[in-house]
């Protein structure tokens, strides 16, 4: 099973289908550990050298492609894969220069170019077998990805195989925990100030919704710091 995996794509071309894909292995595998440029080459940073050292560490590499893969640029007109400074050129290229995984990705019906149709120094990318990713069948074409990957399922994982699951649970157990801290600390508080149980005070179903809604906000916080934790490691 891959650590880390790096995802090739047309913006143009697949950037949809490579961002659903992205979805699905940031579940499994968490964010951090699947390289999508959109999201995770930062404002000023060098692409080609991000670009080179995220494929470096990486595990496997998708090359998705799309029907408008070999399309020329404008307004040049050139076909852009022959192109020497084409990023998508240069990831395949480096992807196939290390022992990884390489898997194409053929997306929305789109064919594997023939082996003239490419530069010489990515050739090989026809030499592997090839995935299809179709809108009408997306679940279960994604299944077949992780599985190529040597995972065992994208679907919604279990809580026992799910780590960011656990670390959800973690979290919103603390919130709620510390919730329930705070509406203990006010309730003595009343009783120093007023000579009486809070409950006496606003009556017991009162006090029981405020129990009951403090946990869920508690857990809500929790959680939600959770995620932003996640999203900026």
């Amino acid at each position: 099973m891959p650590k880390r995996v790096f995802i090739s794509y047309r913006r143009e071309d697949s950037a949809d289908a490579a961002g659903r894909v992205y979805d699905r292995l940031s579940d499994w595998l968490s964010e951090s550990n699947v390289f999508f440029d959109v999201s995770t080459i930062r404002g000023g940073e060098d692409f080609e050298k991000k670009i080179a050292f995220e494929i470096g560490r990486s595990d496997a590499a998708l090359i998705f492609i799309g029907n408008k893969w070999l399309e020329p640029a404008h307004p040049t007109g050139k076909v852009r894969i022959w192109q020497a400074d084409d990023h998508v050129r240069a990831e395949v290229r480096a992807a196939l220069a290390r022992a990884i995984t390489v898997l194409p990705v053929l997306v929305a019906g789109a064919r594997m170019p023939d082996p003239n149709q490419l530069p010489e120094d990515i050739r090989a990318i026809t030499t592997k077998n090839a995935l299809q990713l179709r809108h009408e069948s997306f679940d279960d074409d994604t299944e077949n990805i992780v599985r190529a990957l040597g995972g065992g399922s994208a679907r919604r994982r279990t809580w026992k195989d799910k780590g960011t699951l656990w670390s959800k649970v973690a979290y919103s157990m603390g919130g709620a925990i510390a919730a329930s801290v705070i509406v203990v600390i006010g309730a003595l508080v009343h009783f120093w100030v007023f000579a009486r149980p809070l409950a006496a005070s606003i009556g017991g179903p009162m006090m029981l919704l405020l129990l009951i809604t403090g946990l869920i906000f508690g857990a809500w916080l929790g959680l939600s710091y959770e995620t932003r934790r996640r999203r900026t490691r």
